[in-house]
């Protein structure tokens, strides 16, 4: 219910989903288990399905003034599978936040309790 604004800087190929989880607090635990997942999404163990191949696309997440933020730099002509690749991560990290922070989506996205 809140819209996901995302900036693309086509100077540095960087597709920036801004503010993706707003008013986090950068030492808490979700915050470092949505840091583990990006990073785990570029480890080469990962399903090829899930895995995002450094070499088409790199993916780094950031908390600035209480917001956390996902980029992806898009390398080379992979637009495609890079915005693919991120629309598929985000709706993990959701899913994620849904099985172990529902309170958060509750207060930040207005989902429902049950």
């Amino acid at each position: 219910r809140r819209p996901v604004h995302a900036v693309y800087d086509s100077r540095t190929g960087v597709l920036t989903f801004v503010a993706l989880f707003p008013k986090v607090d950068r030492s808490s635990a979700m915050v470092a288990e949505l840091k583990s997942l990006v990073a785990e999404r570029s480890m080469k163990d990962q399903p090829a399905h899930k895995r995002i191949d450094a070499r088409r696309a790199r993916v780094t997440c950031a908390v600035r003034k209480g917001d956390w933020s996902l980029s992806i730099e898009i390398r080379g002509a992979n637009h495609e599978y890079a915005v693919r690749h991120a629309l598929n991560l985000i709706n993990e990290l959701f899913l994620a936040l849904h099985a172990s922070y529902p309170e958060y989506l509750v207060e930040h996205f207005g989902m429902s309790t049950e």
